[in-house]
């Protein structure tokens, strides 16, 4: 599913992992703990979710009168997880987390999402959730609230897009009306909520976007005004319609007004459910009247804020689930071409020569090749982007967490767009490579394709990322993360300058490219026009995505060529394999962003001058 030869290189070799236990926070920690960790995360992945993955997608979630039925075997895995007590691994101490570094808990979550997605995708919300009540929540919030997220008794989900609003957020119509009790309660609608309803824990903690009514019952039209508010299945506390059977909640509790309305059948994923949540309804009656109780988290119309506070770990989140399951088709690939045999050597008669395994065939390596380097870039990126977050947290000085703050906010939608669009097409070609097997559910590359697809369109399309990529990330802070991460990029080219061959002559590419970058910035700082600027958001982000990768595999080229020097046998072998695919990338894949750059520099305006008519 994954490559803990290669998890390994990442943490230790690369990210030097280690070096975080030297900061107070992790100080008691060290190589046999994280490893122990990653070792247990294995082990759940193999043993628990990977044997349900396949059963989770003939058997799809049903919506029935009493709310959404999952197969038991969904439950009985997640709680395996559960117990494992990795759900919380780099919270602190006092909340029942250990107090790892958040790296190591991506790296771990990684083996969870390769395991099954659509699985892990019920748990891991969760964590950006109680980090978020935990700064904005309140003593009292998070005393009640925060516990069980961390060990597994309640999941949570960010309910943010409505059927009329879809990603335009300013058209959101949920209502938030205050109660005399100082509580509000919620009226309206949410839609493509991951995990809205099951039955496999005691609780769900929705955090609600909405917007408060004023004295006359109105609400504005704009992100401004919206407000993040917590509002869960079931509330603490008896209910005055009567007692709240076992059967409902084991803890007890009151029955919120929350239902699933709708449940949308999915091309992938299909364990984790997609629902149509209606809030405030009269499904429910929590204490004799209809309308969904919830409580106000942080300042009122701050919603967006508190939004945008979480979404850099969701996006890592996303991002690893995408490459996780690039890289497990990627292996799935990689182990039929080993033992698939066909054809033979060109030139050799057939009379007299067997057949060979197909991993012989200059394009079925080609193949193999882009996908180990998607995956594994998209891997080290997502790492890279947790490695952020700790110092983000933990650094030394505020210049130190201020510039990792900086590069979260610009590396994250870049993480999550890139990887879910090239590690789905790792995933294509793993199928190609199996050829028409690998359309058949003989073998699960076909799953692992429609899997990812998803990832593309959750928490944010291509398009709408890359627009907040070019408006809010780059033009609104005046490319500050973005000179931060070019000041990144030029010490990893003056550090392989001093180096002689492939990776000084990559470097020499890589510059290149930055440089034409620095010229598309300052032409779209220019432009007056803001039509203009965004028109070709998405390009920006899919060239810039591909650059991003080649410094990713320029960085673990330059920490390869220096081991292979001393390695014997499978390491020579694992760090040649290193070397060789940061070349294939450079020679194969950055080369395309050219025609990318060429319509930046121009601010190409041809999708914007067809009109709508001419289609």
């Amino acid at each position: 599913m994954l490559a803990s030869r290669d998890l390994n290189f990442l943490l230790y070799e690369w990210l030097d992992v280690l070096s975080l236990c030297r900061r107070a926070r992790f100080d008691a920690h060290h190589r046999d703990r994280f490893d122990a960790v990653l070792v247990q995360a294995a082990r759940l992945a193999h043993d628990h979710l990977a044997p349900v993955n396949r059963l989770l997608d003939e058997q799809e979630p049903r919506l029935t009168e009493a709310g959404i039925r999952t197969p038991e075997v969904l439950r009985e895995a997640l709680a395996a997880v559960r117990q494992s007590g990795l759900l919380a691994i780099s919270q602190d101490r006092a909340l029942g987390g250990l107090q790892l570094p958040v790296l190591v808990e991506k790296a771990a979550a990684a083996w969870f999402y390769a395991g099954s997605a659509a699985a892990t995708a019920y748990l891991f919300p969760a964590r950006a959730g109680s980090r978020l009540l935990q700064r904005h929540g309140g003593a009292a919030m998070v005393a009640e609230w925060v516990p069980p997220l961390l060990d597994g008794r309640a999941t949570c989900t960010f309910c943010v897009s409505e059927p009329q609003a879809g990603s335009s957020l300013s058209d959101i119509r949920t209502r938030a009306v205050r109660q005399a009790d100082g509580s509000f309660r919620l009226y309206g609608n949410k839609m493509w909520i991951v995990g809205g309803d099951h039955e496999l824990c005691d609780n769900i903690v929705h955090l609600v976007l909405a917007q408060i009514e004023d004295e006359d019952g109105r609400i504005e039209s704009d992100t401004g005004h919206l407000s993040l508010f917590l509002a869960p299945k079931y509330l603490p506390g008896s209910d005055a319609d009567g007692p709240v059977t076992s059967a409902a909640r084991p803890a007890g509790g009151v029955r919120n007004d929350i239902a699933a309305t709708g449940l949308y059948p999915q091309m992938g994923q299909r364990g984790a459910t997609s629902c149509l949540l209606s809030f405030g309804e009269g499904n429910h009656l929590p204490f004799g009247q209809a309308g969904a109780v919830a409580w106000l988290v942080g300042e009122e119309n701050a919603g967006m804020r508190l939004v945008t506070e979480a979404s850099p770990e969701i996006q890592i989140d996303v991002g690893l689930s995408a490459v996780a399951l690039g890289y497990a088709g990627y292996l799935q690939a990689l182990d039929y071409a080993r033992e698939r045999r066909q054809g033979r050597v060109p030139g050799v008669s057939v009379l007299g020569s067997g057949q060979i395994p197909i991993i012989e065939h200059a394009d079925i390596r080609r193949m193999l090749l882009i996908q180990k380097s998607f995956a594994e870039g998209g891997l080290a990126l997502a790492l890279w982007c947790a490695r952020l977050m700790d110092e983000r947290d933990t650094a030394e000085t505020a210049t130190e967490r201020v510039r990792a703050h900086d590069l979260l906010l610009l590396m994250t939608p870049v993480l999550k767009s890139w990887c879910a669009q090239h590690c789905v097409v790792a995933n294509s070609l793993a199928i190609q490579v199996l050829g028409c097997y690998g359309y058949t559910r003989d073998y699960p590359v076909e799953q692992l394709y429609r899997d990812n697809r998803f990832n593309a369109i959750q928490e944010g399309t291509h398009g709408i990322l890359a627009l907040e990529l070019m408006r809010d990330r780059l033009l609104k802070d005046d490319f500050r993360g973005l000179q931060r991460f070019i000041t990144e990029v030029e010490e990893t080219l003056g550090r392989a300058a001093a180096r002689c061959g492939d990776v000084r002559h990559m470097a020499v590419q890589l510059q290149k490219y930055a440089e034409r970058f620095g010229w598309i910035i300052n032409r779209l700082r220019q432009e007056p026009e803001a039509g203009r600027r965004l028109a070709n958001a998405s390009v920006f982000m899919e060239a810039f995505g591909h650059f991003v990768i080649g410094w990713v595999w320029l960085e673990q080229a330059l920490v390869a060529e220096v081991a292979y020097l001393s390695a014997y046998g499978a390491e020579r072998n694992f760090y040649a394999g290193k070397c060789q695919t940061a070349r294939f990338y450079f020679q194969h894949e950055l080369p395309r962003i050219e025609p990318q750059l060429v319509l930046l520099e121009q601010l190409d305006m041809s999708a914007m001058d067809m009109q709508p008519t001419w289609f």
